[in-house]
C-alpha cells in the first residue's frame, strides 16, 4: 500500500487517474492531491502529506511528469522491503554535496531521468544503470522520491519558502541524522519540463549553506571490497630530486604500488625521480595539468553546448572525470591547489616540518587525517592551529630497510668522518657552519651531500681541506657506509637512514630561521623497526581505510 502526494496549481483529476493506473497497486493507493496557487510553500504542503498519509510508504512527485515504468508502485514497495536500512528512495540524487547545488559535480550524480521539453525528449543518464539495485546518495532530487514514514528522522524544513530546496534540505537533514538515502534505476520518470534556477532558488541556496555549511562538503564513504585496487593521488611541491619530502613521496608511492594500489603523483615533475617512478608503474602529472585537467593555450578546441571554442590561454579546464579513493597531499600551496580541483574526495595530509611555513597545515573539512612525521610536529600543529589531536597521527618517514642496513666496512681511516646530507638552504646554513668548525677543531672529516638551493656553501668550504661536497645521489647509503656518524637538522631522513645502517647521529634542533637551539649525539634507538617502509605503509593504508569505511 502506498500514499501518493502531489501539489499543483491546476486540477489533478486526470493526473491522478494516470498515476494510479501506472502504479499497479489497484485500490491499495491513496492519492493526496493538494491544490496550491502559491499561498503555501512546498515544504508546508509536503509536511501536510506526511501527517495525513495513512500508509507508511509515501511517494512525493511533481505534477508535470509521467512514469514510463509499469507497476512502479510495486517496484518502490519492493525496494523499501528489501532494503530496510533506507528511509528515502528517489530516481536521482548525488553521492557528493559540495554546496547547496546538488549537481555541482556531475561525476557524482546518480540515476536516470527522461526529460521532455518543447516537443523534444532525451534521456539524462547521470550514472550507469544498476538494474534493481539501490545506490546510496547524500541528497535526492524532488521530481520523484519515496519515503518510509517510520524510518525518517525529520520532516520538511519550512524555513525554505516557495518551491526550491524542499528536497535537498529534507534528504540532507535526514542523511545527517543517520537515515540512508538511495537512488533506484528501475523506475523511469519522464519530466515534462527542465529545472531552472531563479532568484528564489538562489535565496534558498544561501539559506541552505548558512544552515548546513559546517557539514559541507560531504561525500558518501566508499566501502572497500576485499581485493579492491585502491586509487590514490599523491600531491607534492617537487618530484624530481633526492630531497627529504621527495624521497618520502617516492617511498610512499613505491610501497603503495607494491601493495597493489593504483598510484598517481601530481607535482613539479622531473628526472631522475620521474623516470624511476614510471618504471614502477606510477603515473605522473604536472601541477599545471593535474589528472583530468588540461591547460588552455589558445589553440586547442573546447567542446561546449554552443559548439567548439578556442581554449583560453593559461586557463585550466576539466576535460575528464578522474576519481580517486584517497588524495594524499604534502605542502601547503599544493594542498590548497588540489583541494579546489577535487572537492569531496577524502584527503590525508602529511606535515614534514614545524619550522617551515611551506609545511603549515591547511584547515579543511575535506582533510580527514593529518600525518606528522615526528611527535614535535603533532604538538606544533595541534597547539598553533588548534587541530583536534584525534585527527593527527604520528607516522615516521618510511625508510627502505633492504637498501639501508648495516654492512661490514673494513676500510680504516686516520680521521673520523661525519656525513651531512640535506638541501643546502637557509635552514641548514648555521648547522653546516657549526659542523665545518667542529670537525676542523676535532681533526675530523666532513662530507656534505645535497642540492644547492643557496650559494653560501662554496665560500664556506673554500680552503677547508677537511670538507668535501657531493651533489645529490640516489645511492646515499654508500656515503653513509663510508662514514662514522651522520648529522642533520631535526629528525630528518638522513638521521634515520644512518641509524638503519648502524651509525650514530647528531641531531641539530633549529628554529624557523635556522638558528641552532641544541645539538646532541643519539645512538641507534631500540624501536628502529618503526621506520621501515613496510611498517609505515601498513599504518598509512590503515589511515586510508579508516576514512573510507
Amino acid at each position: 500500500m502506498i500514499t501518493i502526494v502531489c501539489s499543483s496549481q491546476y486540477p489533478l483529476d486526470n493526473f491522478k487517474k494516470e498515476i494510479i493506473k501506472s502504479c499497479g497497486l489497484g485500490d491499495k493507493v491513496e492519492f493526496l492531491g493538494y491544490e496550491n496557487k502559491g499561498e503555501f510553500s512546498l515544504t508546508e504542503i509536503y509536511n501536510r502529506g506526511l501527517k495525513e498519509a495513512k500508509y507508511d510508504i509515501i511517494c512525493f512527485l511533481h505534477h508535470d511528469l509521467t512514469i514510463d515504468s509499469k507497476q512502479w508502485g510495486k517496484k518502490l514497495l519492493k525496494h523499501f522491503y528489501k532494503n530496510p536500512e533506507y528511509g528515502i528512495i528517489a530516481v536521482a540524487g548525488t553521492s557528493q554535496l559540495i554546496d547547496g547545488c546538488w549537481w555541482s559535480n556531475k561525476s557524482k550524480m546518480k540515476g536516470i531521468v527522461k526529460h521532455t521539453h518543447e516537443g523534444k525528449s532525451w534521456l539524462s543518464k547521470y550514472s550507469s544503470h544498476l538494474g534493481s539495485d539501490i545506490e546510496e546518495v547524500v541528497v535526492v532530487d524532488g521530481v520523484f522520491f519515496g519515503v518510509h514514514k517510520k524510518r525518517i528522522k525529520n520532516g520538511f524544513n519550512e524555513e525554505f519558502k516557495g518551491f526550491h530546496f524542499y528536497d535537498v534540505s529534507f534528504s540532507f537533514e535526514n542523511y545527517l541524522a543517520g537515515v540512508k538515502n538511495g537512488v533506484c534505476y528501475d523506475i523511469l520518470v519522464n519530466h515534462q519540463s527542465i529545472g531552472q534556477t531563479n532568484e528564489k532558488w538562489l535565496d534558498n541556496k544561501i539559506l541552505f549553506e548558512k544552515l548546513y555549511g559546517n557539514n559541507l562538503p560531504v561525500n558518501i564513504k566508499k566501502v572497500l571490497r576485499k581485493g579492491q585496487r585502491l586509487k590514490v593521488l599523491i600531491g607534492c611541491l617537487s618530484f624530481n630530486n633526492y630531497t627529504g619530502s621527495e624521497l618520502y613521496v617516492f617511498e610512499l608511492a613505491k610501497g603503495l604500488i607494491k601493495e597493489g594500489c593504483d598510484v598517481s603523483i601530481c607535482s613539479n615533475i622531473g628526472n631522475p625521480l620521474d623516470s624511476v617512478a614510471k618504471k614502477l608503474g606510477v603515473k605522473t602529472y604536472t601541477l599545471q595539468e593535474p589528472p583530468g585537467f588540461k591547460l588552455g593555450d589558445g589553440k586547442w578546441k573546447l567542446k561546449t553546448n554552443q559548439g567548439e571554442v578556442d581554449s583560453q590561454l593559461n586557463t585550466l579546464y576539466k576535460i575528464n572525470d578522474i576519481n580517486f579513493d584517497v588524495i594524499h597531499l604534502n605542502h601547503k600551496p599544493v594542498t590548497e591547489h588540489l583541494l579546489r580541483l577535487y572537492p569531496g574526495t577524502p584527503v590525508v595530509c602529511s606535515i614534514h616540518s614545524e619550522v617551515i611555513s611551506l609545511e603549515e597545515p591547511v584547515i579543511s573539512t575535506q582533510i580527514k587525517k593529518y600525518i606528522a612525521i615526528r611527535p614535535e610536529i603533532k604538538e606544533y600543529i595541534v597547539d598553533r592551529f588548534e587541530i583536534n589531536p584525534n585527527d593527527v597521527d604520528v607516522i615516521y618517514n618510511p625508510i627502505d630497510s633492504d637498501k639501508f642496513k648495516p654492512t661490514i666496512n673494513n676500510q680504516k681511516r686516520d680521521k673520523k668522518r661525519i656525513l651531512f646530507c640535506g638541501t643546502i638552504d637557509y635552514l641548514r646554513k648555521n648547522t653546516i657552519q657549526d659542523l665545518i668548525n667542529t670537525t676542523k677543531n676535532d681533526n675530523q672529516e666532513l662530507w656534505i651531500v645535497g642540492k644547492k638551493n643557496d650559494t653560501y656553501l662554496d665560500d664556506m668550504i673554500l680552503g677547508q681541506d677537511h670538507v668535501k661536497y657531493f651533489p645529490p645521489s640516489a645511492k646515499i647509503e654508500e656515503y653513509i657506509h663510508q662514514s662514522d656518524t651522520v648529522a642533520g637538522i631535526l629528525l630528518g631522513r638522513t638521521t634515520i637512514e644512518g641509524w638503519m645502517c648502524g651509525k650514530s647521529a647528531i641531531i641539530y634542533n633549529v628554529d624557523n630561521t635556522g638558528n641552532i637551539i641544541s645539538k646532541k649525539l643519539h645512538d641507534i634507538p631500540s624501536d628502529i623497526d618503526k621506520f621501515k617502509t613496510e611498517n609505515v605503509l601498513n599504518q598509512i593504508i590503515k589511515e586510508y581505510k579508516s576514512i573510507l569505511e
